[in-house]
């Protein structure tokens, strides 16, 4: 369970970002109908359905600021660069804006459908022969996508930040929160600003740390991996340098009531 909690965290991480850069994209052009739906009468509008592999839907209570998101997933013996080639394929049939981010082992594709304010993503991860698939749909306005109003008041934000974005469930599997922003800070700023904010809040470094800092250094030079926990919580602070700009990327992915 915890596994599988963690990398539904780190899709709604890349969900959250294609979401802030869907709503500063340019617009483009009406959309044809797309194909059938998947999942009968989970998704209000219409959505691909991966063959041969049975869906599961993970939340109906979900939102990206104060827009909708459903999300479903599923897994497939097929490679990821096949999985991204059939939505794909898929999208820009039905005359969709994608855009894709895939390598062999995971990525995301996204489909961008501004004339019904909808962003279809999917994102997926690649463990030894079989490939997890979740696949979301936004429903909202990018006003409504960067909305403020929603997020996890428990997590904090360094003053300065830019392109906010919140997603937040109360799903019974993972009542989860995921912030994602960026700042003009430096890394050592940014450090020092969620270790005192967070003690504030009576989280304590958790014995995680070390090992996350381990898989830090496999994320590239300069990232840093913060863990915090307090009495059935969890948050994971993620601090990414964004390349030739100066500004530091932050994920915030806060679990609640953690299962074993």
């Amino acid at each position: 369970m915890q596994r599988f909690l963690r990398i539904m965290l780190a899709s709604m991480a890349v969900i959250a970002m294609g979401a802030t850069t869907w709503a500063f994209s340019p617009g483009v052009g009406p959309a044809r109908a797309v194909g059938t739906h998947s999942l009968n009468n989970f998704w209000p509008a219409p959505m691909p359905s991966y063959p041969m592999v049975q869906e599961m839907p993970l939340s109906e209570d979900m939102s990206v600021g104060r827009a909708r998101m459903k999300m479903a997933w599923f897994r497939t013996p097929d490679e990821p660069l096949k999985v991204a080639m059939f939505y794909r394929n898929f999208w820009e049939s039905a005359g969709h804006y994608v855009t894709q981010d895939v390598h062999p082992y995971g990525g995301r594709v996204a489909s961008m459908d501004l004339a019904h304010n909808l962003l279809r993503q999917v994102v997926m991860t690649r463990d030894g022969d079989v490939t997890t698939v979740y696949v979301s749909l936004i429903m909202g306005s990018p006003a409504q996508m960067l909305a403020t109003g929603a997020s996890d008041t428990a997590l904090p934000v360094m003053p300065g930040a830019e392109g906010v974005t919140h997603i937040g469930t109360r799903d019974a599997l993972a009542n989860t929160s995921v912030l994602v922003y960026v700042n003009r800070e430096s890394m050592q700023d940014n450090v020092a600003y969620y270790m005192n904010e967070m003690a504030a809040r009576g989280y304590r470094p958790a014995a995680e740390n070390e090992r996350a800092g381990q898989v830090a250094e496999k994320m590239g030079t300069g990232v840093r991996v913060l863990v915090f926990s307090r009495e059935g919580e969890e948050v994971t602070v993620t601090l990414t340098p964004v390349e030739d700009s100066g500004m530091v990327r932050v994920h915030l992915a806060r679990v609640r009531g953690k299962g074993e």
